[in-house]
């Protein structure tokens, strides 16, 4: 005769802790997500031209004011006492308030160029010539307008990225950019940097 089993004696079956699907998307990284995108776009090519409508509608239209406001209001908090804070005495030398000025400049606009070149690399040129422009934008209304204590130690940092910026313009179009609608830009929203930058392009096209 067959014993039985004793209840207490059978041990229920215990489903693996798997987590679920919205607990999974929300412990990616960006890194994990990118990955599996890519993957995902390799796979599948109708997918991969879904991923790209998407992309395109989340990335949307770059707003030239809007991005200048925000270039500007960034130069307008670098703190004249940062400068002293990063200048003087250094175990590898000493560093100028001026050099700082500048360092602090281009840092403050770093954020911005990279939202530049995240759009020309997704090959999104009139977006990335959008933040171009209001990057240029912002730094001049920055010298014009702005009265904050750094810009006496950073006197020539605006007129100096403002031409860097300006030579980034090149990348954005593969080395053939529209010259002459940069130009124009400058002209009516930067006017006192017009004559400046119209010799500062026969100097680059030589």
């Amino acid at each position: 005769m067959k014993k039985r089993l004793c209840k207490s004696a059978v041990k229920p079956l215990v489903k693996p802790n798997v987590p679920s699907q919205s607990r999974i998307l929300e412990s990616l990284t960006g890194s994990d997500a990118l990955s599996i995108l890519k993957i995902l776009a390799d796979r599948d090519e109708r997918l991969a031209r879904e991923i790209d409508a998407v992309a395109g509608e989340l990335l949307g239209e770059v707003n030239v004011a809007g991005v200048a406001a925000n270039v500007k209001d960034e130069l307008e908090s670098l703190d004249v006492d940062d400068i002293f804070d990063k200048s003087g005495a250094r175990r590898d030398g000493y560093v100028d308030p001026g050099e700082a000025a500048f360092q602090m400049f281009e840092e403050a606009l770093a954020p911005f160029l990279q939202d530049m070149e995240r759009y020309r690399a997704l090959g999104l040129p009139e977006q990335a010539s959008a933040c171009c422009l209001g990057i240029l934008q912002g730094i001049y209304d920055f010298d014009k307008d702005s009265s904050t204590q750094y810009k006496e130690w950073g006197v020539d940092a605006p007129e100096e990225y403002f031409g860097q910026v300006a030579n980034a313009w090149e990348n954005i179009y593969h080395g053939k950019p529209p010259l002459l609608k940069l130009e124009g830009f400058v002209k009516e929203h930067c006017p006192d940097y017009a004559e400046w930058f119209a010799r500062h392009l026969r100097f680059r096209t030589r």
